[in-house]
C-alpha cells in the first residue's frame, strides 16, 4: 500500500509539470507506453489543429491560473481540457485527480478521467469511471460544458455524448464489441437530440464496427443501410471527413485501392496525422470483416506507426495488432 504522504508527493509532482513552460522545455515529454510496449512523446509540434499554440499556451496559463485560484469543476475541467489539447495527458489527468478528491462524484469530471486513462491505454480504469459517471448520468437531461474564454475557439461539448462515445472506445479496445456498440448506440441517442450530424457520422462508424465485428451483421448492415446524409449535410463549408468516408467504404461507394489518405484537413484532431491513421484503420477493418487479416496487416502497421499517439485509430489498430499477430511486431 502507498502512503498517503507519497502519494500527494506524486500527485503535486504531476501537478508541477502540468504548468506550461515552454515548448522547448516540455519537448519529449513520455506520456506512457504505447500497448506494443513503445514510449508515447509529446513532442514541441503538440498542435492537433484544435487552435495555435500560441493561443494554446495563453489557454493554459489562464486555465492554470484559474484552477490554482478557485478549484471548481469547471476551472478544474477546462485546465484538464487545454492540457490535453497540448498532448499532456499525464498531467491533465493529475489534474482531475486533484479535483476529484474534491468533487468525488463530479460526472463531468469522471467522464475526463476515463478519457485519459482510455488515451493512456488504461481500459479497465476508463470503464470503471465511465460507468459510475454514466450512473451519476441517469435520468438526467443533457449537459454541455462550459466553454473556455473568448479567444479560444470551439463550442461548449454535450457531456453525456462523449461519455457514452468514450465508453464505446474503451470496451471496442478490449474487443467486448457487444457492449461497444450499446454505447456508441446511447451516444447515438445524444447526437440524434441535438441534431448533429457529424457526431451522428462517428457514430454510426464505430457502431457499424462493433456490430460487425461481434457477429451481428445484420443489425450491421442495416445501420449501414440507414445511414443517409452527404457529404454537403456533415460538413457544408466543405472539406472531407475520415468517419463519413469510412462509411462510403463500408457500404462498397469507395475503392479500397485509392481510399488512403494522409492530407491535413485542417479540422481540430484531423490532422495528417489523424487521417492516415484513420483512413488506414478504416482499410485494415475492411479487409478483417472480409476474413482477410494478411490483407489489414499493412494499414493496421500503417495507423500504429504515425507519430501522433492520442488518435483513437491509433489506439485501437494497437489493440487489433495484438489480437491478431500477438507473436509479432508491427
Amino acid at each position: 500500500m502507498v502512503p498517503a504522504k507519497l502519494t500527494w508527493l506524486v500527485s503535486a509532482a504531476l501537478l508541477a509539470l502540468a504548468a506550461p513552460v515552454s515548448g522547448a522545455a516540455q519537448e519529449g515529454s513520455v506520456q506512457g507506453t504505447s500497448l506494443l510496449g513503445k514510449p508515447m512523446v509529446t513532442t514541441q509540434t503538440r498542435n492537433a489543429n484544435v487552435a495555435a499554440t500560441e493561443t494554446l499556451d495563453r489557454a493554459a496559463r489562464d486555465a492554470k491560473e484559474a484552477f490554482e485560484a478557485n478549484m471548481t469543476v469547471d476551472t478544474a475541467t477546462w485546465y484538464g481540457r487545454v492540457l490535453f489539447y497540448q498532448g499532456y495527458s499525464k498531467e491533465s489527468a493529475a489534474v482531475y485527480d486533484q479535483a476529484l478528491k474534491r468533487f468525488p462524484n463530479s460526472a463531468k469530471l469522471l467522464r475526463h478521467r476515463a478519457h485519459r486513462h482510455f488515451s493512456l491505454r488504461e481500459f479497465d480504469k476508463s470503464i470503471e469511471l465511465g460507468l459510475k459517471a454514466a450512473k451519476l448520468y441517469e435520468n438526467q437531461p443533457l449537459e454541455r460544458e462550459r466553454p473556455g474564454p473568448d479567444y479560444f475557439p470551439g463550442d461548449p461539448d454535450v457531456v453525456q455524448y462523449y461519455l457514452y462515445y468514450h465508453l464505446g472506445q474503451a470496451y471496442f479496445a478490449k474487443h467486448d464489441f457487444e457492449n461497444a456498440a450499446k454505447w456508441f448506440a446511447k451516444s447515438a441517442e445524444s447526437a440524434a437530440f441535438t441534431h448533429d450530424v457529424e457526431a451522428r457520422t462517428a457514430n454510426t462508424y464505430w457502431e457499424y464496427l462493433s456490430l460487425a465485428r461481434a457477429g451481428k451483421l445484420r443489425e450491421a448492415q442495416k445501420l449501414l443501410d440507414d445511414y443517409d446524409l452527404t457529404l454537403f449535410e456533415v460538413h457544408p463549408k466543405g472539406g472531407s471527413d475520415t468517419y463519413f468516408d469510412g462509411i462510403q467504404l463500408f457500404k462498397g461507394h469507395r475503392a479500397a485501392d485509392s481510399f488512403f489518405s494522409d492530407k491535413d484537413s485542417g479540422r481540430a484532431f484531423a490532422t495528417a496525422d489523424g487521417v492516415a491513421a484513420s483512413t488506414a484503420y478504416s482499410l485494415a477493418n475492411y479487409y478483417i470483416l472480409r476474413g482477410e487479416a494478411e490483407k489489414a496487416k499493412p494499414w493496421l502497421v500503417r495507423s500504429i506507426n504515425v507519430d501522433s499517439w492520442g488518435f483513437f485509430a491509433r489506439i485501437q489498430a494497437e489493440a487489433d495488432w495484438l489480437l491478431l499477430f500477438p507473436n509479432e511486431q508491427p
